[in-house]
């Protein structure tokens, strides 16, 4: 059952928000963190790589071993969660505070000469697989409210499609076929248009979601293994609990091995919509 809402990201924080205070309501389909992006090394290393930059001439920001440096501190001091994303919840200040407190001497140069780009490429990592689709269609602020709500994107041109889906509804028993329903937002971006003011909506705007089609599926089977793992662990199952967190990291690694080809594909889809429009 799907239904169009003016604001997902308020609707979605709304409905957590309720659930969480009263114990009851909508639960929504697990996407796991590393859909969104994870802090790596490498990215420690190239930092951002912006829209109108080159790649190949992209200064590095670090070394490989400053960024090592830089990486075990931010495991160790608990900045990031068991995936090695970011802990949506540590502040900037807090971040450098963290690495300026526990950076080697041997580093400290280094890393006092990068600090400000290496704190903004560890911020940058809660949705760096989004902006790599995304760009600067939409704002910081957008990109985390989207990640901790855990809602997609699918974008066609310059247009967004905000889309999630609930858990089961009306389920009598677990593993029975039940319906859900799906939210979805149309966005034509936040960027604005020549007269300086926001792009208006058009028809259709932002496609139908086909990048999120293997996304949703992926993201129920995870949902499921995440549920079983929770009950495994709370009744003191460690076999079930160790297969049941085996499948999560199954679907998950199935996620983050498809989101770049999915990437690549709605580009080539947004490439070839520009080129038929040039030709028209």
């Amino acid at each position: 059952v799907a239904s169009r809402v003016g604001n997902i990201i308020d609707f979605v924080q709304q409905a957590n928000d309720r659930r969480k205070m009263f114990g009851e309501g909508f639960t929504f389909l697990n996407i796991p963190r590393s859909y969104y992006g994870i802090l790596t090394k490498e990215m420690l290393v190239k930092g951002i790589s912006r829209q109108n930059e080159l790649t190949s001439t992209t200064q590095d920001i670090l070394s490989l071993e400053c960024a090592h440096a830089v990486y075990d501190i931010c495991i160790s001091e608990r900045l990031l969660n068991d995936d090695c994303s970011l802990i949506l919840d540590k502040s900037e200040d807090l971040i450098q505070h963290t690495i300026d407190s526990n950076i080697p001497s041997l580093y400290q140069e280094e890393y006092s000469l990068n600090r400000d780009r290496v704190v903004e490429t560890i911020l940058h990592s809660r949705y760096a697989n989004l902006y790599n689709l995304l760009r600067d269609h939409l704002s910081e602020d957008s990109y985390v409210a989207i990640v901790r709500n855990q809602i997609l994107v699918d974008v066609q041109g310059e247009d967004l499609l905000f889309q999630i889906f609930t858990s089961n509804i009306l389920q009598r028993k677990s593993g029975e076929e039940a319906p859900f329903f799906e939210f979805i937002q149309r966005v034509c971006s936040e960027c604005m248009g020549a007269d300086g003011c926001p792009k208006k909506l058009k028809p259709g705007c932002g496609g139908f979601g086909i990048r999120n089609f293997l996304t949703l599926f992926l993201s129920i089977e995870v949902t499921k293994a995440m549920l079983e793992a929770s009950n495994a662990k709370d009744s003191g199952d460690i076999a079930a609990y160790a297969f049941a967190q085996r499948k999560v990291d199954l679907f998950t690694e199935q996620l983050n091995e498809s989101n770049p080809l999915l990437t690549e594909i709605s580009d080539a889809m947004t490439r070839e919509g520009m080129a038929r429009k040039k030709i028209a």
